[in-house]
Formats: structure tokens, sequence, C-alpha cells
């Protein structure tokens, strides 16, 4: 199901070296995006500063920056 992104923490962990998004939805749930390269939290980052809209699937695990996920299952 589609969630909408509305706080975000981004943390790089030094040993091992990986990245990790924690984020908080707006059902008030939070999902975690880890085992991430220095490209990836860097390119995900840049997603969530610029997008005014960003999306998270909770079971996939997906993301998308647009006004609202087409095509899937409705958001509650």
């Amino acid at each position: 199901m589609w969630r909408k992104i509305d706080n975000y923490v981004l943390s790089w962990h030094n040993h091992p070296r990986r990245g990790a998004i924690h984020l908080r939805l707006d059902d008030g749930s939070e999902a975690v995006i880890d085992h991430l390269s220095s490209d990836d939290l860097s390119t995900l980052g840049n997603i969530l500063r610029v997008e005014p809209n960003v999306w998270y699937h909770t079971t996939r695990g997906d993301i998308a920056a647009h006004s609202r996920p087409e095509h899937e299952e409705n958001i509650d």
C-alpha cells in the first residue's frame, strides 16, 4: 500500500560502510530502507529533499515521487 512520506532521516554507518533511510509515513508508521551504497543514499536523499510529494510502498519498499501513485491500489 502506498503511504506518503512525512519525514525522513538519512544515516551513514561507517562500519560496515552502508547507508540507511528512516521514514515516517503519513499514518504514523515507520519504515527503514537500509544496506544502501553511498550512491543510492545520495540519490534517494536528493529525491526526498527536492520532490514535494514522495510515496513509499509498504509491501514492496518502492519509492515514487509524484502527486499520487497511479495504476495501483488506492491509498487509505
